[in-house]
């Protein structure tokens, strides 16, 4: 029928973001938001007995992963096509979710456009992975390492030095909280910045953001 609408199941546990989602969603004329889960066990169970067109699915779940619950769905319904929509972009969450049956794959960062594309475009059967996604199934399928993988070749001394640098502390305030000279703390941070092929400061900053390592020194 011309006139029937593209029904939607929303699994997140946040009330809030599902608000916000289903508003937008709503704001298109042909979609529908159709029921919503905040567990995985009920996205499983709903995937059955509503037999959605899309399922916009969250990974981090209270109960079950997200993943998990993907590759339940799949075991019972074929039919409803699976948009993840995850906060999540490094490959060793993307890859495991296209494995597990998964259409689309969209960060929750990204643009309200790009749920809005990626659910129009495996409507029509299609696979769509937002450009961040797709990096890492490239570099999935490249062999090519991703930086959280980098970063743990390097020594610990290395990491410690690298991570406090890019939270902005200076040579001399990373030797004081490591008990080095601040000599060696500029040598372990050249060092492992020739192993990273970086080459400034901005550089090691948005290696650090990809690798997700901010914050997490422990003093």
């Amino acid at each position: 029928m011309a006139n029937q609408k593209i029904e939607i199941l929303l699994v997140d546990d946040h009330k809030v973001l599902r608000d916000g989602l289903r508003a937008l969603l709503e704001s298109e004329d042909d979609l529908v938001v159709v029921a919503e889960a905040d567990t995985g066990g009920q996205a499983i169970q709903l995937a059955q007995t509503v037999t959605p067109d899309i399922i916009v699915m969250d990974l981090g779940l209270p109960d079950i992963s997200g993943l998990e619950a993907i590759r339940a769905i799949r075991k019972v319904n074929q039919l409803s096509r699976i948009v993840v929509l995850s906060m999540y972009t490094r490959r060793e969450f993307v890859v495991p979710a296209i494995e597990a049956g998964c259409d689309g794959y969209v960060p929750k960062s990204s643009t309200h456009t790009s749920l809005l594309q990626a659910i129009r475009v495996v409507l029509r059967g299609e696979r769509y992975l937002h450009p961040t996604a797709a990096t890492a199934l490239v570099e999935s399928l490249t062999g090519q390492q991703s930086e959280a993988e980098q970063f743990a070749l390097l020594s610990e001394r290395e990491q410690d030095v690298l991570r406090l640098t890019a939270m902005g502390f200076s040579s001399r305030e990373i030797g004081d909280k490591l008990a080095i000279s601040s000599k060696t703390a500029e040598t372990y941070r050249q060092r492992a910045m020739d192993k990273l092929n970086l080459e400034h400061r901005s550089d090691l900053i948005r290696f650090a953001l990809r690798a997700g390592i901010l914050y997490d020194f422990r003093d």
